[in-house]
Formats: structure tokens, C-alpha cells, sequence
């Protein structure tokens, strides 16, 4: 009998050992050793840039980074240059829950999050390394609080760069210049009023329609960053590109907010994670691209305006009603005075 007990033992012992040791025999690492335990995931992530863009250099990283921090469980799939729809499809479908995730620019997200207007002011941002000690702290902070009010749970800010305006006829060097001018916005209340207050009339088109009408003088000019007008060679339908610096397009990675509280903490752990990972990716890949986007831009042949200190400065003035005018609740103020208050302390 003592012999059975004994063998019974040794089994049992056997046995528990292996467990802990998983089917491998091999201890589970102890970073990812729940991981297993979690379901799988799988994201549609939607974007509007081409592949050649750092915007979706950043997509990818983001794919890979939350894909090894999940042992593969948490997959995701890209759809760049508008596959999912328009720019504003995409944020809808988000917004929605028929999407999981998607990278858009602030504008297209303001008429879902209002807040962010106070991001698109003209003449705000000092500097970029100011501007991202900003939204990687505090100020995003409060801009993202505002988002999941409206169904959106923020991730990180990304870059598509200083915005300058192109014009087929005229040089701008002060909004005077700009009276009469057709300019092309993207659908925000924000930038019509901008342009109307800068003279011109502001025209709000699809960005996959945007190169036709400025090739068939459907608008006069339009205002990207340099890579945007490089990539979607606008060059070539433009004669005027003026380096106005005059706002900076910021993109947004933002995910279904019932969607993302229904992910495991350590999966949303995991999206944040990825998500700022992706962002230095993308704006260090920015960096290196635009170099060389000015140098193509150069050889094309159009003419490059350079705004002097007095053409800012006429700008800037000009642009003051519309601080006025938009920041006009009390979350928008909240907005305005945490940026501007930390724009003051990290400069």
C-alpha cells in the first residue's frame, strides 16, 4: 500500500511540474505569459495618405509593435489612400463602431470633437518640438478627455506638417492679397471662417477630388504640408507655393471608445503603447522625407514665396477674431488656456 502512495506522489508531482511548464516544457515568459489566455483581436485600421507617406510608415509600426506585444493575438490590417471610405466615412465608421480604428486629421474630426478645433487655430503653435512636449502632455490630455465624450478613445498625435498655401494666379504675401481667391478647405467650420476672414472664399472639397479641381480652376489655390503637395503633385496644377507656415496639420489615432472598453486592460495597455511608438516613428520619418519633398518641389519649377517677418505679423493680426469666435464654450476655453499655458511653460 505505502508503495502506491508513493508512486501516486511521484505522478502527481509528475504532473504539476509539466503544467507549470507549459506544452513546451518551458516556463511561460513572465511578460507575455497571459497573453495566451486573452482572445484574439483583430483591428481595421483606415487612412488617407498614400503608402509613400510617413503616415503610413507610422500605420505599419503600429501594426508591428502591437503585434509582437501581443504574440500575435492582437492583428491588424492597413487601408490606406481612402480604401475605407472618405475621410470622414472613416472617422463615422469609427465613431459608429463599424470600424475599429483610424488616423485622420483633426479636421475631419472636429465636426465629431469640437474641442479640436482649438488645435487647428491659425498661427498657435510656436515651434513643433513646443507643440509636441504640448499634446504628449498635458494638452493632449484635455483634448482627448473631450474625445471620448463623443465616442472616441485618443491614442497618440501624429504629424503631417506645416501647412502652406498654393495658388494657380497669385502670389499671397498679406490676406489682402487674399480677396477673391477660391481656396480649397477641408469640411471645417474652422478653416472657412479662417479664409473668410483672411478675404477669400473658401470652398470645402473631398481630398481624393481635390487635384481635378484644381486642375479644372474648380478652386484657386489650397494649403497642405510640403509632403501632402509633393506626393499628390499639386505642383503641377499650382504655380504659387507660398511657405506660409501658417497652421500645422495634425493627424489623430483614434479607436471606437465601446470597442476599446471592451478589450482587456492589458490590450488596451498594449494599443497605447504601440500607438506612441507609432507616433515617433511617423514623425521621425516626416523629419527625413521632407528634406527631401522640398528639393522635388524646387525642381518642379514653381515659384516659392517666402512670408517675411511683417507678411506673418499681418496674419497673425488678422487671424485674432478667430480665436474669438471659436473658442466661444467653456470646454474650447478650457482647451485654449491649457495649451497656451503650456506652450508658456515648455518654450
Amino acid at each position: 500500500m505505502k508503495k502506491k502512495w508513493a508512486l501516486l506522489l511521484v505522478l502527481s508531482m509528475l504532473l504539476f511540474t509539466l503544467a507549470g511548464c507549459g506544452a513546451g516544457g518551458e516556463a511561460p515568459d513572465e511578460e507575455n505569459g497571459d497573453v495566451a489566455e486573452l482572445p484574439s483581436v483583430h483591428i481595421e485600421l483606415g487612412h488617407n495618405q498614400p503608402e509613400a507617406s510617413a503616415e503610413h510608415d507610422g500605420a505599419v509600426a503600429f501594426k508591428e509593435e502591437i503585434e509582437r506585444l501581443s504574440d500575435g493575438k492582437i492583428t491588424v490590417d492597413i487601408y490606406p489612400a481612402m480604401q475605407l471610405g472618405s475621410m470622414r466615412e472613416q472617422a463615422e465608421a469609427v465613431q459608429m463602431g463599424a470600424s475599429q480604428m483610424t488616423l485622420q486629421p483633426i479636421s475631419v474630426l472636429t465636426p465629431f470633437v469640437e474641442e479640436f478645433e482649438v488645435a487647428d487655430f491659425p498661427f498657435l503653435w510656436p515651434d513643433e518640438d513646443t507643440m509636441w512636449q504640448v499634446l504628449d502632455n498635458e494638452g493632449g490630455d484635455v483634448l482627448f478627455k473631450y474625445a471620448r465624450e463623443k465616442g472616441f478613445e485618443g491614442i497618440s498625435f501624429w504629424a503631417s506638417g506645416f501647412k502652406q498655401m498654393t495658388t494657380s494666379n497669385k502670389e499671397i504675401h498679406v490676406p489682402d492679397d487674399l480677396k477673391g481667391l477660391k481656396m480649397r478647405v477641408m469640411p471645417s467650420p474652422l478653416l472657412m471662417e479662417q479664409y473668410k476672414t483672411w478675404g477669400a472664399n473658401p470652398i470645402p472639397i473631398e481630398f481624393a477630388e481635390l487635384y481635378n479641381a484644381l486642375q479644372q480652376k474648380t478652386v484657386d489655390g489650397q494649403e497642405n504640408p510640403i509632403g501632402t503637395i509633393t506626393l499628390q503633385k499639386y505642383y503641377e496644377v499650382q504655380d504659387y507655393l507660398m511657405l506660409s507656415n501658417h497652421g500645422f496639420l495634425l493627424y489623430a489615432l483614434v479607436a471606437n471608445l465601446d470597442w476599446y472598453n471592451s478589450l482587456p486592460a492589458e490590450y488596451q495597455e498594449m494599443i497605447q503603447e504601440a500607438g506612441k511608438v507609432a507616433a515617433e516613428v511617423q514623425r521621425q520619418s516626416l523629419r527625413d522625407k521632407e528634406a527631401g519633398y522640398m528639393e522635388q518641389i524646387k525642381e518642379t519649377g514653381i515659384k516659392i514665396v517666402e512670408f517675411s517677418e511683417s507678411d506673418r505679423a499681418a496674419f497673425v493680426e488678422a487671424s485674432k477674431p478667430i480665436y474669438e469666435t471659436f473658442a466661444n464654450t467653456p470646454s474650447k476655453q478650457e482647451v485654449l488656456n491649457t495649451i497656451l499655458e503650456a506652450i508658456e511653460k515648455y518654450q
